[in-house]
């Protein structure tokens, strides 16, 4: 039981502090803490209040204090966590609108309620156990039908992917519960309950290891940011120094050039057509030096409330020239709302993400600039394209420094999504990409309303 509870609540734990903005989260975070408050009561009672006895850490006179600890325990593992594992199913599998969700979580307060009445507490817990599986099972049923029927609907090749993840890992020691004890308990199998260990073990150590090798409950996005992060630091030392040697050099050519430009008209064709070569690659080495070292330069952000649609409009005024092509369609679903950012570097984010989808983009092709409210009540900015789309392999590197699938122009460096990923994190928000071979690209940027 000890072993039971602790993994339970230590999963539980991870995952709502490493998707703290997402709904579902607390969900899921609540229903693993209600599914191991049943282990962690019965611990009480049986492990740690007869232990704390024997010792004389504590008296007989504070069993009444751990009975009603494990009583509580036991309801919210019985009668709080179907509940939770519905509101959870609901929410993360994304079929229903947050009206709805509201509307779905106050009317099953109703029959929760009703099982709080039909609980005795003390002297010893007692559930209705008909009354119990009549409540709990349908819930589990129908939100195992939400999960199912949201993953086989999903045409998102990685999501799709994600949500079978989901599934496997979830639903095999919550319908176990179902089996060993709800219906174990309505038809007189009491003790049945216990082997419910077994799974919730298995899929907790599986969730553990999975979270670190694979990328589950959004910790791998976690590690995966901080690996970025490190990465980005040692390449900007690196770029830094390279940046410096190169222009060193270039500034030594710079200087036998000007010394030799008085003496060009002395030479022959081939003499002036080499020193103009020289100044045409001197200058060129510049530019591209200068692009490099503004993408990989320290990001230093001003975090401060702006006008979310005035920086759009000015970034869609920049690129206009190159727009005449295209179709840009705005629509601004979230208002005239402010957000935290910083503008100069949002703004270069959303010119980096426009200027890539007008690259990928035929003629008459179209890109739609929505702003909208997330679940979490942030804001988020989400660039669409009818282009080209990205590969599957080539969508996982696209945020990766010096990677591009643009071919070696001399201007595309694979930089650019770099820099909009580092700016978008440090600022306190989110990037993230969607694409699809030959249907295009969607590009959603989140951004916090409020300071943290």
């Amino acid at each position: 039981m000890v072993l039971t509870f602790f993994i339970l609540y230590t999963v539980a734990a991870t995952v709502y502090i490493n998707n703290r903005e997402k709904d579902w989260s607390k969900w899921l975070s609540l229903l693993l803490f209600s599914f191991g408050s049943g282990a962690f009561g019965k611990s009480l009672v049986e492990s740690f209040f007869p232990y704390l006895v024997e010792y004389n850490l504590v008296t007989l006179d504070y069993e009444i204090l751990f009975q009603v600890s494990y009583s509580l325990g036991s309801f919210f593992n019985q009668n709080v966590s179907p509940y939770c594992f519905m509101m959870f199913s609901a929410t993360y599998s994304g079929l229903f609108s947050k009206g709805t969700l509201r509307l779905l979580g106050s009317l099953l307060l109703i029959p929760l309620f009703i099982m709080i009445l039909n609980t005795t507490f003390y002297p010893q817990v007692s559930h209705n156990w008909i009354l119990v599986a009549v409540w709990a099972i349908p819930c589990y049923l129908v939100g195992t039908s939400f999960m199912i029927y949201s993953t086989k609907i999903e045409k998102n090749t990685e999501k799709k992917k994600d949500r079978k993840l989901f599934n496997y890992l979830l639903l095999p020691p919550f319908l176990t519960n179902v089996l060993t004890n709800y219906i174990g308990h309505a038809v007189g199998l009491i003790a049945m309950w216990r082997l419910n260990s077994i799974p919730v073990v298995i899929a907790g150590i599986t969730c553990i290891v999975m979270m670190t090798k694979m990328g589950v409950l959004g910790v791998r996005l976690k590690i995966e940011k901080q690996a970025f992060d490190s990465k980005m630091q040692v390449f900007n030392t690196g770029s830094g120094l390279l940046n410096h040697a190169v222009k060193n050099q270039i500034y030594k050519i710079n200087s036998s050039l000007f010394l030799l430009k008085p003496y060009r008209d002395q030479l022959n064709a081939s003499g002036k057509e080499a020193i103009d070569i020289i100044s045409r690659s001197s200058d060129h080495l510049t530019n591209m030096v200068d692009r490099i070292q503004s993408k990989t330069q320290a990001i230093y952000i001003v975090r401060s409330k702006q006008n979310l649609n005035k920086i759009l409009d000015n970034s869609i005024e920049d690129i206009q020239m190159d727009c005449d092509r295209v179709r840009i369609n705005k629509k601004y679903n979230a208002g005239n709302i402010d957000v935290i950012c910083d503008s100069a570097h949002t703004k270069e984010v959303f010119i980096n993400i426009l200027n890539n989808a007008l690259e990928a983009l035929k003629e008459g092709g179209e890109i739609e600039v929505l702003t909208d409210f997330s679940k979490s009540d942030n804001v988020i900015v989400v660039f669409t394209d009818n282009g080209m789309g990205i590969s599957p392999n080539d969508l996982r590197r696209v945020a990766d420094p010096f990677f591009t699938t643009k071919g070696n122009s001399g201007t595309n460096f694979g930089l650019g999504l770099a820099y909009c990923y580092h700016v978008m994190t440090k600022s306190g928000g989110n990037l993230e990409i969607e694409s699809e071979l030959n249907k295009g690209t969607s590009v959603k940027l989140t951004f916090p309303i409020k300071e943290v």
